[in-house]
């Protein structure tokens, strides 16, 4: 796991709680011996959070330990977005000093349900299956007619285990797709913990093969074994390469991946564009598969791609955290026109990170009809 990871993650969530206290709770509540509880158990919810990463990280968890450290991060989220927001009411300017006092305990006493109820939703929809989002597309020389799913994000390990990943497939496997692309940061922890995981992953199948391609998160939990384990379920990696998938014994689609982003900071496996399309057939329509966004300001007009399929950002899974992805990613979910000549759609995720929570986010699988 990079080092300068950690750094930046775990300074931001103890600024994120230190600005809770000192902004929401210290704000609010008057007596001190209740500020005292408060702020002793902000300190433990921050340690969840330790605990949390050196879990998915560095060591396993029983799994009570891990749900504990994940709901953590989620407090964490919710008890921050009230925080903004309870600073916002007591900045309305138009209230007298009179009044001000109980717009303060009113406030306070607003946000504090009203973080119960975000971290409440947020559990629900986070709990729901993955909605089924069809995607009817039009790609442009294509001869063949072909369905295909998408399943991006489903992140391994922790609370995501043989269950999760079982009812996964079979929402797939009931699309009857010809063909699966998996779109990067599918395993989240190390491959020796995942062995039935991967062994009800390995049942995912299509006529035309199924397709991976490396997200930033396979990169923590050493690369090459995600590589080699996800090669024996029988999936094909796309490393910087194209398959031109055929139908019918003729060639009607090229298919390219490339490797994550996060490989220029890894200084190995960096995603390569030119590699990537170098044995396509220049007749026929591209698809590719890039896990982040952003990969697609990489992506020009001349370069021949129709379709790029991405995930990473969750859509968000959170809200109102969308805003702070937008700020990385210029695409955060759903079908857009990059170029003229390239459309980009970005999954959702089929699974979370952190918390088993989303808001305004619910996470998908997704189905694409193509046509000519």
């Amino acid at each position: 796991m990079n080092n300068l990871f950690y750094v930046v993650a775990l300074s931001i969530f103890a600024l994120m709680h230190l600005g809770i206290y000192i902004l929401f709770f210290k704000r609010w509540i008057q007596r001190r011996w209740v500020r005292g509880i408060l702020g002793a158990w902000i300190l433990v919810n921050f340690c969840g959070v330790l605990v949390y990463f050196a879990g998915r990280y560095e060591f396993a968890l029983p799994q009570a330990v891990y749900f504990w450290a994940s709901i953590s991060i989620g407090v964490c989220f919710a008890l921050f977005v009230v925080m903004v927001l309870y600073r916002a009411l007591l900045g309305l300017s138009f209230f007298s000093l009179k009044r001000r006092k109980t717009l303060q305990d009113g406030a306070g006493l607003f946000c504090g349900v009203l973080s119960g109820a975000y971290l409440g939703w947020g559990m629900i929809e986070g709990g729901m299956k993955p909605k089924i989002e069809r995607v009817d597309l039009v790609l442009k020389g294509l001869q063949h007619p072909f369905s295909a799913v998408q399943i991006s994000d489903l992140h391994i390990g922790g609370l995501i285990g043989k269950m999760e990943v079982e009812e996964i497939v079979r929402s797939v496997m009931e699309l009857r797709a010809s063909v699966i692309f998996l779109t990067g940061d599918i395993i989240d922890t190390r491959v020796a913990y995942l062995q039935e995981s991967l062994s009800a992953l390995g049942k995912l199948n299509a006529p035309l093969g199924v397709y991976y391609v490396l997200g930033n998160h396979e990169f923590f939990h050493g690369v090459y074994e995600v590589i080699d384990a996800v090669e024996k379920l029988g999936f094909y990696v796309l490393k910087n390469e194209n398959i031109v998938l055929k139908k019918d014994g003729k060639n009607f689609v090229n298919l390219a991946g490339v490797n994550d982003l996060f490989g220029r900071r890894f200084g190995d496996l960096q995603p390569d564009l030119a590699q990537a399309l170098s044995k396509r057939d220049e007749h026929l329509p591209t698809i590719l598969l890039a896990h982040q966004p952003k990969f697609a300001r990489e992506i020009g007009e001349d370069d021949g791609i129709d379709l790029i399929l991405s995930g990473h950002t969750h859509g968000g899974q959170i809200f109102p955290f969308g805003i702070f992805v937008r700020l990385d990613q210029p695409y955060l979910a759903g079908l857009y026109q990059h170029t003229t000549t390239t459309q980009i759609y970005v999954n959702r995720g089929s699974g979370f990170w952190g918390p088993p929570m989303r808001v305004g986010s619910r996470a998908e699988i997704t189905y694409f009809e193509f046509r000519g």
